[in-house]
C-alpha cells in the first residue's frame, strides 16, 4: 500500500463503548478495540483530502505512536470498510444497493397505486401512429414473464449477445482503443461490462457462456437449484430459455473517471438491455429485465472477483407463450 496514493475517507458512523469503538456499516456492526487514544485523531484527519502519508505523520506527532503501528491500524480499518480509499468510494454505493438489502422499506400494495394516481405521467405522447421500423419496435416493446419452455438456437443466442454488447465494424476506424466501438455507447470507449449467458440445458442443468472476442464460449455448468436460488425463486425462470447477465469490472471505468465511472457503468448496462428488448421484439421473443437477484451468489456462479466485479442487471429471455 503506497501511503502517498491512498486518500482515506471515513465511511461509517462510530461511537465509543466500554470495549472500544463500534462502527455501523450496511447490515453489520464492527468494533475496534485497543485504539481508543488513536482513533479520534486518526479519523478526524481521514477526510478524503489528505493522503495516508500525511495522516500518518500528523497522527504520529500528535499521539506519539509509531507510524508503522498506525499504518497497520489503517490497514485494518480499510479492510473492515470503516475507511474507504476515496477513488473506490463507489464500492460503498454498490454495497448499500445489493440484495439482500441492508436497508429495506416495505410498501403496501396500495402505496405504488396511490403514487401513480397522485402523479402526472412523465411520458411523452406520440403525435401520430409509429411509422418507422424503430418506432414500431418501441411501440411493441414490453416485458414478458411467461415463456413456452422451448430453447433458443445457438445462432439466436449469439445474435442477441451481439445486440447486447457487440463489436461493430466501425471499430477498425477507431484508433484510440484496441477494444473498439460497440453496439452501445461507453464512457471513454472503455467498455467495462462483461456479458454472461446462462442457458437452460434441461430441467436440472444450466450452462454458463461468456461473451468476448471469440463469441459465446461455453463454461461451467450449474444446477437449476443454484440459478433459481440466486434469482430469489423468480417464476419467470421456470420456462425461460436463457438469462443474459451484464456484470461490470468497475476499476476499468473508475480508473479514468473516479467515482463518476460507477454511474457511467450503470448507464451503459441500461443501453445494452434496451438493445436486447428491441431485438427480442423484432424476433418475436419474450424478455423481462430482472434486478431482484442475490448479488454475491450470482457473482460466485459467474466466477467473478466480487465486489470489484459484480452483476448489474439481468434479462430473462424465451419463446413467447401463446396467449
Amino acid at each position: 500500500m503506497d501511503a502517498r496514493s491512498v486518500y482515506p475517507f471515513v465511511a461509517a458512523y462510530g461511537f465509543k463503548q466500554t470495549n472500544g469503538f463500534t462502527f455501523l456499516l450496511p447490515g453489520r456492526e464492527v468494533t475496534i478495540e485497543g485504539a481508543d487514544e488513536i482513533l479520534p485523531t486518526l479519523l478526524m484527519q481521514s477526510n478524503g483530502y489528505q493522503s495516508l502519508e500525511e495522516i500518518l505523520v500528523f497522527t504520529s506527532e500528535r499521539t506519539g505512536y509509531d507510524k508503522e503501528e498506525l499504518r497497520q491500524l489503517v490497514s485494518t480499518l480499510l479492510i473492515r470498510r470503516i475507511l474507504i480509499d476515496v477513488p473506490r468510494y463507489y464500492e460503498l454505493f454498490h454495497e448499500v444497493s445489493t440484495n439482500p438489502m441492508p436497508f429495506l422499506r416495505n410498501l403496501s400494495e396500495e402505496d405504488p397505486a396511490r403514487m401513480l394516481r397522485e402523479g402526472e405521467s412523465p411520458l411523452v405522447p406520440f403525435s401520430s401512429s409509429p411509422c418507422t421500423v424503430l418506432e414500431q419496435l418501441l411501440e411493441k416493446r414490453e416485458s414478458v414473464r411467461q415463456f413456452n419452455g422451448k430453447s433458443l438456437s445457438f445462432a439466436e443466442l449469439s445474435r442477441l449477445a451481439w445486440a447486447v454488447y457487440g463489436k461493430t465494424r466501425r471499430s477498425e476506424e477507431f484508433p484510440e482503443s484496441s477494444i473498439g466501438l460497440g453496439t452501445v455507447p461507453s464512457g471513454g470507449a472503455l467498455y467495462p461490462l462483461r456479458l454472461f449467458v446462462l442457458v437452460r440445458q434441461d430441467h436440472s442443468n444450466w450452462t454458463i457462456y461468456s461473451g468476448g472476442p471469440k463469441g459465446l464460449q461455453a463454461g461451467n455448468q450449474v444446477s437449476k437449484q443454484q440459478v433459481v436460488h440466486a434469482f430469489l425463486e423468480d417464476p419467470a425462470l421456470e420456462d425461460a430459455a436463457a438469462v443474459y447477465v451484464l456484470a461490470c469490472d468497475f476499476q476499468q471505468t473508475t480508473q479514468k473517471y473516479g467515482n463518476r465511472g460507477y454511474r457511467f457503468a450503470l448507464l451503459e448496462a441500461g443501453h445494452a438491455v434496451q438493445n436486447a428488448y428491441l431485438w427480442c421484439v423484432e424476433q418475436n421473443l419474450g424478455a423481462v429485465e430482472i434486478g431482484g437477484f442475490l448479488d454475491e451468489e450470482l457473482a460466485n456462479l459467474l466466477l467473478l472477483s466480487y465486489p470489484r466485479q459484480a452483476p448489474l442487471i439481468t434479462l430473462v429471455v424465451g419463446r413467447r407463450k401463446p396467449s
